[in-house]
């Protein structure tokens, strides 16, 4: 039958492409108009001809579930794109009351490459006099989403609780030393690492009804893995603490006399490429070729949250494999753990009219530091919002010569900006994507994932201004 059918359809209808001989197959699931050899797909030009004379069923015509309708090859198909959709659908603004001293506005912006985003952020602002608290956390996520998410649920929390904690030991008029609220933020992120990773494998091998479903549920933030970036201002002190799990980045922006900004990196990236943390490394595993490049562990930071198959013992991870669908141990690691959640702080004085960007690593491979504040002091100070383009020496800073950045380079794109839109985030993504070239970032916004993530890393964006009055 098949075979006449063949005979039959390349002698009556022109193929789009040589004919191979073999039997062909009418495929349900492909759709009218398209014939399968066990060698390649050939597209026929009478598609009509085909469905009317040939085909008995077609789940083509059938309502289609949810799943099957992301998937349309009309999605091939050049369409214009919604730049401004994309950059503002979750951008959020916030201008600050005044009983929240120190902080006068803030703003966030993300955008997605991964299929949910891995990123996540969280924003707190606490006042109870005497005390007046900002926190703001970004965190970007690896080898999916949950432990972002389970940080975003829970780290502000314990930080509050602890800094309560220690604050209620003193009188009113007295205030815990700086030691002792760096070692409080230190010890709560190294106490939720302890409950993703290590509480939650007892809770799974403790189980008295073994059940690989709970245990794939209970275990989900601990085999994803979170960088982790806080920013902690007490208004009181004028003081701004950043605690840095990983290699999200603060860079804070400060106006100099002569009207530029000057930029303060707040944070070092942690990965192999550090030297403080290579050494580290190194002197907790003598012996062990660890680092490589910029890799620990073939990993791409030295500190996060989760990545528990770096940090559970051998023993534990084969009997996850035996018992509740784990993976195989991966032959190098011999002495766990070879990641921490431990931070590293730094603390800076705010000065008046300081502002505060706080970024996953998309944002810094598309910007430099230098251009990222230079683009904040250009959407502050310029009013007059409209898509002009703006070079990149027009920017009020001092920039650091002109070698492109790696996501630049690998596009074949030199950088143009512009200044369009009211929120200061999203303003930064925008200009990090392609900026005055709406066609590039229109097609890095056509990618879709997971090929999308060669291209554009998820983006996550927080910008602080801090009151003109401290």
């Amino acid at each position: 039958m098949f075979n006449v059918l063949g005979r039959a359809l390349r002698s009556r209808t022109r193929l789009s492409s040589v004919t191979v001989a073999g039997t062909f197959l009418v495929t349900a699931g492909i759709g009218a108009g398209t014939l399968c050899s066990s060698r390649r797909v050939i597209r026929l030009d009478n598609e009509e001809k085909l469905k009317d004379n040939y085909v008995i069923y077609s789940s083509a015509g059938a309502q289609q579930s949810s799943l099957r309708r992301q998937k349309s090859l009309d999605k091939f198909a050049v369409h214009p794109r919604d730049v401004d959709r994309v950059l503002r659908e979750h951008e959020q603004s916030h201008t600050v009351a005044d009983t929240t001293p120190g902080i006068s506005r803030f703003y966030t912006s993300q955008i997605a490459s991964n299929n949910p985003t891995e990123d996540d952020h969280d924003e707190h602002l606490v006042a109870v006099p005497p005390v007046a608290w900002s926190l703001f956390s970004v965190f970007d996520g690896h080898s999916g989403w949950e432990t972002s998410a389970f940080l975003r649920e829970n780290l502000h929390i314990a930080i509050i609780g602890a800094l309560a904690d220690l604050y209620s030991k003193y009188g009113p008029e007295k205030r815990p030393l700086n030691a002792e609220v760096d070692d409080a933020i230190r010890g709560t992120f190294q106490d939720l690492d302890e409950e993703i990773v290590q509480e939650s494998l007892d809770r799974v091998l403790s189980m008295k009804t073994p059940s690989k479903t709970e245990a794939i549920q209970t275990l989900a933030p601990a085999y994803a893995g979170a960088c982790a970036l806080l920013a902690f201002y007490d208004a009181e002190s004028s003081l701004l603490r950043v605690a840095l799990t990983g290699d999200v980045r603060a860079v804070l922006g400060r106006r100099r006399s002569d009207g530029k900004f000057d930029v303060h990196v707040l944070s070092a990236d942690q990965n192999g490429s550090n030297p403080k943390e290579k050494e580290r490394i190194e002197a907790a595993h003598p012996g062990e070729e660890v680092v490589k490049g910029d890799r620990v562990a073939g990993m791409g930071v030295s500190r996060a949250f989760g990545d528990a198959l770096y940090k559970w013992g051998r023993a534990a991870q084969l009997r996850l494999k035996e018992e509740f669908l784990g993976k195989t141990p991966w032959p190098h690691i011999l002495t766990p753990p070879y990641l921490t959640a431990e931070p590293v702080i730094t603390t800076t004085k705010i000065h008046p009219g300081d502002f505060l960007i706080l970024a996953t690593d998309g944002l810094w491979e598309c910007l430099s530091n230098e251009e990222a504040v230079g683009l904040v002091g250009l959407w502050m100070d310029d009013q007059e919002k409209g898509p002009q383009v703006i070079e990149r020496e027009a920017l009020p800073v001092t920039l650091n010569g002109n070698q492109l950045s790696v996501r630049y380079r690998q596009w074949r794109a030199g950088k143009q900006f512009v200044n369009v839109d009211e929120n200061a985030a999203t303003h930064l993504i925008r200009n990090a994507v392609g900026g005055a070239d709406t066609d590039l970032t229109a097609a890095l916004f056509s990618v879709t994932s997971p090929r999308s993530r060669y291209y554009l890393d998820d983006i996550t964006t927080t910008v602080v201004f801090f009151s003109a009055e401290q």
